[in-house]
């Protein structure tokens, strides 16, 4: 069981409902052919017990057409994931991070595929900011072997509202492909190199543009290369966080809601997804017992299911897997989270739940 101090399954997210996984949860990157025979790619959670770091768990779930075979990787790394369907659409599989890994950053894509009755698609999909805020900014796994990212800065803005220009500068290798992705938009902004090695980019902020919460990331690619880094100041004048939600006030308390399944649900534990929402980027502590049915007169002690913290993806969903384990009907669960960011921290809820 892993320990509850360290990142679990947050980075993620639920793909992240896909906006994620490693969280979480992130769309994909290229568009994805759907002809009427062909199975459905519908999302892909990445989550992760501490980033990209050696020894650190990834683990994937895609979700889409069932009764297929599916697979994961990250082309020029050693990342190729096997995904087995757990339950009906929903594929799972995962992977340790090796201390030789080669390949592996916060910028590389995720290719999925899924093969259904002879006919196959693919997608692929970015890891969540939340991995390349895992890291000391301007760093990446890959930025030893060339690449790197030697300044990034925004101009700060009064306010994140509708027709507000975003500028940013990005210093770093030549010749390379500079993009910024900003938390809450859908596309990557696209930056330009003025002169060898000094990238430049503008946005101006339309009106069904919101900007969420968390951290700015710029992605610099030369080849099979990639260097990524964070904003390390926030973008409004004076803010105390990166980023806000277009015409709303800052949150002044921190909130955890558990979306799926519903208090006192009947649930098959081998198979059950937890399912929340808090703010962008929280860290929320879950640990679930499991209480077995008693014969009469006797008492029956609780067994630790999982401990475990996961982070929330830029939208603020989380998800935790029960695992595999099977139970005994009628077994109860006992479910206790709270959530965590910076000095808040929620008051901890409690879930019941039932094994069908």
């Amino acid at each position: 069981m892993k320990n509850d101090t360290r990142l679990r399954h947050g980075l993620a997210a639920l793909l992240l409902s896909l906006p994620v996984a490693l969280g979480t949860s992130v769309q994909p990157a290229q568009a994805q052919a759907r002809a009427t025979a062909s199975p459905v790619i519908d999302g892909l959670e990445v989550n992760a017990d501490a980033a990209l770091a050696p020894g650190s768990t990834l683990e994937f779930a895609l979700r889409g057409t069932p009764g297929g075979t599916a697979q994961v990787q990250v082309p020029g790394s050693s990342v190729k994931v096997p995904l087995q369907e757990r339950s009906r659409g929903v594929y799972t599989g995962s992977y340790t991070v090796r201390r030789s890994e080669r390949g592996l950053s916060p910028g590389s894509l995720i290719r999925s595929q899924l093969t259904v009755a002879g006919r196959t698609s693919q997608a692929s999909f970015n890891f969540p900011p939340s991995f390349a805020a895992a890291q000391p900014a301007g760093s990446t796994a890959t930025a030893a072997a060339g690449t790197r990212v030697d300044r990034f800065h925004a101009n700060p803005v009064d306010r994140l509202a509708p027709g507000t220009e975003l500028k940013f500068v990005l210093d770093g290798t030549p010749g390379a492909r500079a993009s910024i992705q900003v938390p809450g938009l859908p596309l990557a902004i696209p930056m330009q190199e003025q002169t060898p090695g000094h990238y430049r980019a503008s946005y101006t902020l339309r009106l069904q543009d919101v900007v969420s919460p968390g951290p700015v990331v710029a992605t610099l690619r030369k080849g099979g290369r990639v260097a990524t880094a964070q904003l390390a100041e926030p973008m409004v004048a004076g803010a105390a966080r990166p980023a806000a939600t277009l015409g709303a006030a800052p949150a002044s308390a921190l909130s955890l809601q558990v979306t799926s399944p519903g208090p006192n649900a009947v649930i098959e534990a081998s198979q059950a997804l937890l399912q929340g929402r808090t703010a962008p980027g929280a860290r929320v502590h879950i640990k679930v017992d499991a209480v077995p049915p008693a014969a009469p007169g006797r008492l029956s002690i609780a067994q630790p299911v999982v401990q475990q913290t996961v982070q929330a993806d830029v939208n603020g969903n989380f998800s935790l897997d029960l695992g595999s384990r099977r139970f005994a009907p009628g077994t109860r669960f006992e479910v206790q989270m709270s959530a965590q960011q910076g000095a808040q921290t929620t008051a901890e809820q409690r879930l019941v739940l039932y094994q069908g």
